[in-house]
Parts: structure tokens; C-alpha cells; sequence
């Protein structure tokens, strides 16, 4: 299967399409947000956590290193051109997903901690009880929105957001 990539991919020599940056939700294709986004900054400036910043060329991307996704639409309300859709109500921001490094998670290492465990509100992050050990960090893909409340938080930066590979 062939995937379109976006003239900036394409200059940027991903021919593939592998490094697409991680728009805000519900953005459309990277080939079409590209055409389409005018670089306007109203998503950027609507957002009230602050995690969309504005990148190369203008175009908006999301740093969950600020914080978290609330879902709350103002960024969709605020995008006139429509590179932001929400095609129906029951429309997905996205298909990213929160993974762990369990080479550098800490809890992997024997020390207790439930950084990324405590402000995950969908409860996707659970932490079962081990016997003759402390709990690690488990993430269940199909609970997990997405939201990053549990990147910023890591004080080892083992969590990492993105497309499942």
C-alpha cells in the first residue's frame, strides 16, 4: 500500500511517510492538513493546556511535554479552513497511543513510582499488584485516548506518544 506523503515530507526526503508529526486531533491527512491548514494559529491559540505549538513552516503540532489533551474542541471549533474535522460525533482526535521504554521506566528498575499511573483518566495505565515485587506500569492500548497526561508527568521521559507500530 502506497501512503501519500506531503510536499514537506517529501523535501524533508521521508518517502515513506514514516516521521509525520503529530498534529492536533482530529487533523485530516498530513497531505491534505498541509494544503489545507493557513497556518492561521487560531488551534494554537485556543488551546487552553497549551500543547499546540506552532512548528516548521507555521504548521501546528502537538507537545505533550506542556501537558495534556482535554478533548475539549475549542482548537476544532477555531480551525475555519477545516484541516481540524470531526467527521461525526463518534469520531476518533486520533489513533496515538501512550507506550513505556521498559528499558528506562524506573519501576521496570525496582523503584517504586506511579507517576504516569496517577493522572491517567481513562484508567488505560494500570499497575497489578506483583508478588515479591513492586507494580510496574501495564498500558492497554484499546483503553488509551491518547491524551499525553501521562508523558509530562515521567520523571525519566520512558513514556513516549504515538502511532502503534
Amino acid at each position: 500500500m502506497n501512503a501519500q506523503v506531503s510536499r514537506m515530507q517529501f523535501l524533508r526526503g521521508d518517502f515513506k511517510g514514516k516521521e509525520m508529526p503529530l498534529r492536533p486531533p482530529w487533523a485530516i491527512s498530513e497531505s491534505l492538513f498541509t494544503d489545507i491548514c493557513t497556518n492561521c494559529g487560531d488551534c494554537i491559540s485556543q488551546c487552553p493546556t497549551h500543547i499546540i505549538k506552532q512548528a516548521r513552516a507555521n504548521f501546528p503540532v502537538v507537545d505533550f511535554s506542556a501537558g495534556e489533551c482535554l478533548f475539549c474542541e475549542q482548537c476544532l471549533d477555531a480551525c475555519k479552513p477545516r484541516a481540524l474535522l470531526k467527521t461525526n460525533e463518534k469520531s476518533t482526535p486520533w489513533s496515538i497511543k501512550a507506550s513505556i521504554n521498559n528499558d528506562t521506566c524506573i519501576a521496570h528498575q525496582g523503584v517504586e513510582c506511579r507517576s504516569c499511573f496517577d493522572p491517567c483518566e481513562a484508567r488505560a495505565i494500570m499497575m497489578p499488584p506483583r508478588l515479591g515485587g513492586i507494580s510496574i506500569p501495564i498500558i492497554s492500548t484499546d483503553s488509551c485516548t491518547g491524551c499525553g497526561a501521562c508523558l509530562s508527568v515521567c520523571p525519566v521521559q520512558a513514556v513516549t506518544i504515538g502511532q502503534l507500530q
